[in-house]
Order: structure tokens, then C-alpha cells, then sequence
């Protein structure tokens, strides 16, 4: 019984506040009428990236990307861009590891290693970004740090499917939100399977936000809206 508790307070309670978060993100966008394009990894992001931001800048859009610091070493320059485009910069993680398969310790070290990766790439000392966890799951550890750092936990409520699904749909995220706002997940790493894919996600996410007037904000734009 004290195992079954103790993993229940370890990994269950972190996961219910990440099914909780979800639920007010959806709550947010839908009350905002808005999309909020949020890209994880980023890897590779010297020939994926700058077409995504291109693509964002037709429609004035603005994005967030979660930056996995393990992959910005030797791409400073990338990191640089996103923010010069005015697009936000959160952190997730440096390598992409399992929080609750590793020890607390090494989940704790990933996630100060990427914010100081960030830092270091912007010249900078911001030492703490808004976070996505990888997999989208924590231990209650690593649940408790970010929270006494007032760290905002950011998680999605639409996933493209781009990276697990056999045959991903490029209409999801579109579809998502014309049921009223989505925060949607994509992943930025440039890979030939799914290039195009992406690519036609977003501009089917864009052409539907102008058609029906939807705002388009960045995660911290959407936490901080009414």
C-alpha cells in the first residue's frame, strides 16, 4: 500500500495536474477565440525553422517555440532568429529525457541545463523559461520546483500527430480550431517524412484563424489574456 502511495504522489499527481492544465488551456484559447502555435524540438532548425517562420510572417503570426538545449549548440544563430522575429521562447528540457524514469536529480539538472543553453544562445541571463515537459509528463519533484519558481508548465490540447501517427491528418490542428481556439503541438525538426506535413498544417491553422477572424497568440499572450 505505501508503494502504491508513494507512486501515486511521484507520478500520478503530476499527471493529473497536467490533464487539469489542458483543461484550462482549452477553456483560455476557446474563451480568446484564438490558436496558438507552439513547436517543440526544434532541431535541425537551420533549414526547418526559417521556412516556418516565413510561413508565420505572410500572416503576421507569432509563435512559441520550446527549445530543446541539447540541440541549440553550434545553431546560436537559429535561437537568435526566433527571438528577432518576435517569436517566444520557452525551454524544453536539454535531452528530452524521461522525468519519471530518470532520478530527480538528473530531471532537475535537464531542466536548469536547457534554460542556461537558452540564456547562453541570447546572451543573456533570463535563467528560467516556461516549460514543456518532455512527453508532456514530470515527477512530482520536478511538478513542485517549477511551481515554487513560478515557472508556467505548458502543455497542448491539440497534437498534429506528426511524429507518432501512421497517416497524421494536416487538417487537425484546423479543425481544432474551428471548434472555437486550440494550442497546438508540432514538432520543428526537420525531417523529410514530415516537412511538408507541418508545413501544411500551419497554413492550414493560419488560413482558418483569417477566415473566421481568430487571434493568434504565443502562450504567455494566451496565459495572460482575460
Amino acid at each position: 500500500m505505501a508503494i502504491f502511495l508513494a507512486a501515486f504522489i511521484y507520478l500520478g499527481v503530476p499527471y493529473i495536474y497536467g490533464r487539469y492544465a489542458r483543461v484550462i488551456l482549452r477553456k483560455k484559447a476557446v474563451k480568446s477565440g484564438a490558436i496558438v502555435l507552439t513547436f517543440d524540438d526544434v532541431r535541425h532548425g537551420d533549414r526547418l525553422t526559417p521556412v516556418i517562420m516565413d510561413l508565420l510572417d505572410k500572416y503576421n503570426a507569432k509563435a512559441t517555440f520550446f527549445l530543446l538545449g541539447g540541440s541549440i549548440a553550434g545553431r546560436d544563430n537559429i535561437v537568435r532568429q526566433i527571438a528577432k522575429h518576435g517569436h517566444e521562447i520557452c525551454s524544453h528540457g536539454y535531452d528530452h529525457l524521461k522525468y519519471w524514469k530518470v532520478s530527480p536529480f538528473r530531471a532537475l539538472t535537464d531542466i536548469k541545463k536547457g534554460w542556461k543553453a537558452i540564456d547562453a544562445a541570447l546572451g543573456q541571463k533570463q535563467e528560467k523559461y516556461p516549460f514543456r515537459p518532455p512527453y508532456g509528463k514530470l515527477n512530482i519533484i520536478c511538478l513542485l520546483y517549477l511551481l515554487a519558481k513560478r515557472v508556467p508548465i505548458i502543455y497542448w490540447t491539440t497534437d498534429c500527430g506528426d511524429t507518432w501517427k501512421i497517416k497524421p491528418s494536416c487538417h487537425t490542428i484546423a479543425d481544432a480550431a474551428k471548434t472555437g481556439g486550440t494550442v497546438a503541438l508540432v514538432h520543428d525538426r526537420h525531417d523529410d517524412r514530415t516537412d511538408k506535413f507541418v508545413l501544411d498544417s500551419i497554413q492550414l491553422a493560419l488560413a482558418v484563424a483569417k477566415d473566421k477572424g481568430m487571434r493568434i497568440l504565443t502562450v504567455s499572450e494566451l496565459l495572460d489574456s482575460n
